[in-house]
């Protein structure tokens, strides 16, 4: 029997591909922008739902590798548990649409710049392990 966790990120991952988003070259997961199973980011998936999108839509998700390899440039790692910081950040950007009175397309908008801050490296995702 799968997890919960590993069957969203399996229709997550369904969902990419049908939104036409091509698999990277790297081993990856499919990475929930808005974490939907962390008690932490309740307010952000509280306003995922006001603005009718659902948390295993392409809407909400990203391709990202899970190691380091020939092909991974910039992009952030999807490795561990996710760091606060970034759980509060997307609930900010998401409340910040809210806040302007943003529509459905506003919330889509800045999930897409959540998206590619953590393709270029400059949003993390987890804490770095302790050496």
């Amino acid at each position: 029997m799968y997890s919960d966790s590993y069957t969203a990120s399996k229709i997550l991952r369904e969902e990419l591909k049908d939104a036409g988003i091509e698999l990277p070259p790297y081993s990856n997961a499919a990475h929930h922008l808005t974490p939907w199973n962390d008690s932490r980011a309740e307010k952000a998936q509280k306003l995922l739902k006001e603005f009718e999108i659902d948390h295993d839509s392409a809407t909400n998700g990203v391709f990202l590798p899970y190691k380091v390899n020939e092909y991974v440039t910039t992009e952030v790692l999807h490795i561990g548990k996710h760091s606060l910081e970034y759980i509060l950040e997307v609930e900010r950007v998401l409340s910040l649409v809210k806040k302007r009175d943003g529509t459905q397309e506003d919330a889509v908008d800045a999930l897409h710049d959540i998206r590619e801050r953590l393709l270029n490296g400059e949003l993390k995702l987890n804490k770095p392990k302790k050496e």
